[in-house]
């Protein structure tokens, strides 16, 4: 017999009891493993991680994460490919419920979660973040790998969602074994580095770990005793942390195959039940006309920072025509830049209930913060409230996005006028969609993918339009959706109606690019009239092509730009290259509804050398301000006209 120490009673024992006589079924099946190599930020070290995806993976859906990491003399290929229980186990678990199954190398075969692998780990999961929509993230390991779950557990408690620590140790300052390696991972020995051998010992900080936590322990563990664990998760029971203990007085170092499906179902328990547990939807059905107005400010509004077509309402409709094609819905968009909740009191009646709205969603705050008191504030949101509701229109408040900290925005105040709209809320019984928490979740747990849904210190781009639209689209509807495989609008379209009227086509282009696109509007129309201003990029920084833009194109008002941001031009470092491409961009565009196009040439079309860091910001940038971009195809070496000419071509054939 082994013990079990559990905070949920027999009922939950049952339901274990049942699993374990079905997981001998077969499993889902996951797709090839991907063996992904990147440059680490901390030393720019080649590192490696090996991805998993289910096999009939949804891009439009979010997906939960099981990080699994390997044990001592082991490798990332560990948890993938080993047949021995806990490893089949945590995959088969996975599977089920369609996991994204990640292992990486952390560093090195004898890490035990040093430092650089630490780094590492916070760098995949912001890379996981950027490339998929994560849910909830599950960490994982048995022996060196279960030690350095609970490790980066406590350490990064904000990134992780639940525990299972298959006989790992929960003091690394008492414990005995492999000292040699742990001093070469540690930077020192217990006695020169204490503090980072107690940074990674659970057992001392039980108060970080309010997640769900599953261990196995074996009394006859020779590699790694049980008892610091089974003490860290006495403590977790008494401070009332969902914590499953699957001790084995006779078992020695390793964890059988149904100990190891029963702790990963304890913590997957815990995690549908809060699933479970959240607030009822505010629509449950779209079987009748529905009518959905969002009020607000320039984030609610359409305006360059998403490309000048669409902003996150647009996106919510998206949203719930993908799940019901033909709903009989639409969404209003009524936003304003520079509005607050006094302006949307005065324009309620006008651009938003002679709409007879079934919904009304209102999204103010980073205005009000900045000239409405924080009662007033809190008063009128109450009024808009009371007029909707007057005229049977359901409400669905929203807190601001999250932002960059200005001393014209401070995050501090941002915070008072949030906690203002969630006590409306429940004082008033409404649903608050709370995108700035949201937000900072997701800052948390991946800063650099955060940073890039920004458009500038308080705008989001489309990027982080579509993941508003997404939690506004969770709380309306109590469903999850993922919107980011949504393409920008064709690229062309005020090209395409000049040459369908006869006029000329204004061209403001970065050089090399006006005379090939000019050559290549003429393959397609000979007697189109195109006029080329050249924008020239030699030598200049990326601030001063900022600036340029600035200067340029709004005052022009071409058919067509053309960016082509060369990757010499310089920066002071990541976050300012960032801001310079963003505002490029930006600039580029008319302020409100798009009045011309505009497209990105990346720069492997001019200079099909491997790709640098600063062409990938480039390529994530566009795609997060949804403007089309031409680039090279993996291989392909033909010249840069014929790809110019080519795209422009199927651009324009539409």
């Amino acid at each position: 017999m082994h013990e079990i120490t559990t905070q949920i009673g027999p009922m939950f024992l049952a339901s274990t009891a049942w699993f374990l006589i079905i997981s001998g079924a077969n499993a889902e099946e996951f797709q090839t493993p991907e063996d992904v190599v990147f440059s680490s930020r901390l030393d720019r070290t080649e590192q490696r991680y090996v991805v998993l995806l289910p096999d009939k993976f949804d891009a439009t859906v979010p997906h939960d994460v099981l990080l699994a990491l390997h044990g001592h003399g082991s490798d990332r290929w560990q948890f993938i490919t080993d047949k021995r229980p806990e490893c089949q186990g945590a995959r088969d678990m996975a599977a089920r419920r369609k996991m994204i199954f990640v292992s990486p190398d952390y560093r090195a075969k004898t890490s035990w979660m040093g430092p650089a692998a630490e780094a590492d780990l916070l760098q995949i999961l912001d890379e996981l973040h950027r490339r998929f929509r994560i849910r909830d993230v599950v960490i994982s390991g048995g022996s060196m790998g279960a030690t350095s779950a609970l490790a980066f557990a406590v350490m990064h408690p904000d990134c992780v969602d639940g525990v299972v620590a298959l006989n790992g140790t929960a003091n690394l300052l008492e414990y005995e074994n492999f000292t040699d390696a742990i001093a070469a991972s540690y930077g020192g020995t217990k006695t020169e580095k204490p503090e980072v051998y107690q940074a990674r010992s659970a057992e001392f900080f039980p108060e970080r770990l309010t997640m769900p936590v599953a261990v196995t322990t074996g009394s006859n563990d020779p590699l790694v005793p049980p008892d610091s664990t089974l003490r860290l998760l006495a403590a977790l029971k008494t401070q009332g942390t969902p914590a499953l203990s699957i001790h084995q007085p006779n078992g020695g170092h390793e964890t059988n195959y149904a100990d190891t499906v029963a702790a990963f179902q304890f913590v997957f328990a815990q995690l549908d039940a809060k699933k479970n547990a959240s607030a009822a939807p505010v629509l449950r059905a779209l079987d009748k006309e529905t009518t959905i107005v969002c009020l607000g400010d320039s984030v609610t509004g359409v305006y360059y920072h998403t490309g000048g077509h669409r902003a996150y309402p647009e996106m919510l409709e998206l949203a719930f025509r993908q799940i019901q094609p033909d709903a009989p819905m639409r969404v209003i968009n009524a936003g304003i830049s520079g509005h607050t909740t006094t302006d949307g009191l005065a324009r309620l009646e006008q651009d938003v209930l002679q709409h007879q709205p079934t919904l009304v969603t209102i999204s103010f705050g980073l205005n009000d913060m900045t000239r409405v008191p924080p009662e007033q504030f809190r008063t009128n949101l109450e009024q808009l409230i009371d007029r909707c509701r007057a005229e049977q229109s359901l409400v669905v408040l929203c807190t601001p996005n999250a932002v960059i900290n200005t001393d014209s925005r401070p995050i501090s105040r941002l915070k008072e006028y949030c906690d203002i709209i969630r006590d409306v809320g429940r004082k008033r019984m409404v649903a608050v969609c709370d995108q700035y928490l949201a937000g900072e979740r997701l800052k948390s747990r991946a800063p650099w993918t955060w940073r890039l849904t920004m458009s500038d210190e308080i705008h989001p781009n489309m990027d982080g339009h579509k993941r508003m639209a997404e939690e506004l689209f969770r709380t309306i509807s109590g469903s999850e959706i993922s919107l980011d495989a949504i393409e920008p609008p064709p690229a062309l379209i005020r090209t395409q109606a000049q040459l369908a009227a006869g006029n000329p086509i204004k061209v403001l282009a970065m050089e090399p690019m006006g005379s090939m696109i000019e050559s290549a509007i003429h393959q397609h129309d000979p007697n189109a009239k195109v006029e080329v201003t050249t924008w020239p990029v030699a030598g200049k920084s990326l601030a001063q092509l900022e600036q340029d833009a600035k200067d340029l194109v709004r005052a022009m008002k071409p058919d067509l730009v053309v960016l082509t941001i060369p990757t010499i031009a310089v920066a002071e470092n990541d976050e300012q290259r960032v801001h310079a491409i963003s505002w490029i961009m930006n600039w580029s565009l008319s302020f409100a509804h798009q009045e011309w196009d505009c497209i990105v040439v990346h720069p492997n079309v001019i200079d099909p050398h491997p790709e640098s860091s600063h062409a990938a910001i480039i390529r994530q940038l566009v795609r997060a301000q949804h403007l089309t971009m031409i680039e090279r195809e993996l291989g392909d070496v033909v010249d840069a006209e014929t790809i110019v000419q080519t795209w422009v071509q199927s651009q324009l054939q539409r």
